[in-house]
């Protein structure tokens, strides 16, 4: 697998200030990509706590341990747990349905007035002082499947959450690429300006040498030492916008990543571009959003039935069932009741029509989803022909214009150019190799980018 590295000492850029700086001087000096990578800074800098992790190791890392390290450590990614504990309560609340309910009353009165029984002998007169203390029992019998439904609702209700988790996580995927490509990019142009700062060292040697035995004036020289001051200034740009790069990545996985860390360039097979169904997190939650409403027409139908349950109540108090016994007294009853309402069998056509509505709603969304999603793939997969078809064109290009550094650079040893002739030549050949090597490493960010908007893991 190829490996790209920086080598450096600096510590990690870690507060606001910087970060804000790197992104603005990104979109001033470079080009799109980096545009991209400035982009996914802000927006993670506004979202992502500015906290220290520990520290990592050093080791060489890869975008898939990063992927990985996203669903472990990113904020979100802990709703999961929560999630789940929420559903196994409400299944419980909801499944206590099918229990026996009761219920301990108590209650005492005292009223103005008695029922009193005309042209009747020996009737005891009633107390106006009333007590009463009992325990009723309540046992659903038959609920229409409404406690049925409910519990699914529940666990329906619980995946479409973990869906929207999973299509938060995988968007925080796709800017995690585009900061770990962003750091690729960034490596390769340190490269090519390393290699062209070693040119020019080198041909100042020999340039200095020549002037000092009066070969060549010293204006030569003179503009070499310019042209290596200014390369190596554009290095040192390049160095500072690596170790923001580096603390946006870090606070991306959850764990601090050293400038000097070795990030893989992943490697991509022909496989990876086989066309696929699209199986993004997003279907899944539109899926279970229509589920969920499936359920909630189902819980509707439950209002038409009616409710069915057994009763028992049993109490200490006066008056009880005898009325004319004035002595507090223990009594108890037992019986069946059923239960429907007019106005709920009435509603019910109504709300199964706002459900279905809602339906439609939701089939739009997907289909336009699927739509937008395409046109992206159709771009996408343009862009990667246009790449392949670049880069052999780009091969060329180098391989002409190294011959023809090779040609001034005899030239200036023998005096025949100047260095600003010779410099002109050495920046379009490390332009050339610049940009093989930039596209190189675009293909393969395009190619992976086409699996993750597919939904498909590359790896």
């Amino acid at each position: 697998m190829t490996t790209c590295r920086l080598n450096t000492t600096a510590k990690p850029v870690r507060f606001q200030g910087y970060l804000i700086e790197y992104a603005r001087s990104v979109l001033n000096q470079t080009g799109l990509w980096y545009s991209m990578l400035a982009t996914s800074i802000g927006f993670f800098f506004a979202v992502v706590p500015q906290h220290v992790f520990a520290q990592g190791s050093g080791k060489p890392i890869s975008l898939e341990y990063c992927y990985k390290q996203i669903e472990v450590s990113y904020p979100i990614s802990q709703k999961f747990e929560i999630q789940k504990k929420i559903t196994e309560l409400n299944d419980r609340i909801a499944r206590s349905g099918l229990f026996p309910e009761v219920q301990i009353s108590a209650s005492a009165s005292y009223q103005s007035d008695v029922t009193k029984v005309p042209f009747a002998a020996n009737v005891p007169e009633l107390s106006k002082d009333h007590y009463n203390v009992s325990l009723d029992v309540t046992q659903p019998i038959y609920d229409g499947g409404r406690i049925r439904v409910m519990r699914k609702l529940e666990i329906e209700q619980s995946a479409v959450e973990d869906a929207g988790v999973k299509t938060d996580l995988w968007n925080v995927r796709g800017q995690t690429e585009q900061v770990y490509f962003g750091i690729l990019f960034l490596q390769k142009q340190s490269e090519t300006i390393n290699v062209l700062i070693k040119d020019l060292e080198e041909q100042l040697e020999s340039v200095q040498a020549k002037i000092d035995n009066g070969v060549l004036l010293p204006g030569n020289g003179l503009v070499l030492e310019a042209e290596l001051l200014k390369v190596q200034q554009q290095n040192i740009r390049i160095r500072y916008d690596l170790e923001a790069a580096y603390a946006v990545l870090s606070e991306l996985i959850g764990e601090e990543i050293m400038p000097d860390t070795e990030l893989k360039i992943p490697s991509v097979l022909a496989t990876d571009f086989i066309p696929q169904e699209i199986s993004r997190p997003e279907l899944e939650l539109f899926s279970g959003q229509t589920n969920t409403l499936n359920l909630q027409q189902e819980l509707t139908l439950s209002d038409k039935i009616p409710k069915v349950s057994a009763f028992a109540k049993t109490a200490y108090g006066r008056p009880g069932l005898d009325v004319f016994d004035n002595d507090l007294q223990t009594f108890w009853i037992v019986g069946l009741k059923a239960q429907w309402s007019l106005k709920s069998w009435i509603n019910s056509g109504k709300k199964e029509e706002v459900l279905e509505l809602q339906k439609r709603k939701i089939r739009a969304d997907k289909e336009t989803f699927r739509l937008g999603v395409k046109n992206e793939l159709s771009t996408s997969e343009k862009k990667i022909e246009q790449l392949r078809e670049q880069i052999e064109l780009d091969e060329k290009v180098l391989e002409l214009r190294e011959q023809v550094v090779e040609e001034k650079k005899n030239q200036l040893e023998q005096g025949v150019i100047t260095s600003t002739e010779y410099i002109t030549e050495l920046n379009a050949e490390s332009q050339a190799r610049l940009n093989l090597e930039i596209r190189r490493v675009q293909l393969i960010q395009s190619i992976i980018e086409y699996s993750t908007k597919k939904g498909i893991s590359w790896n």
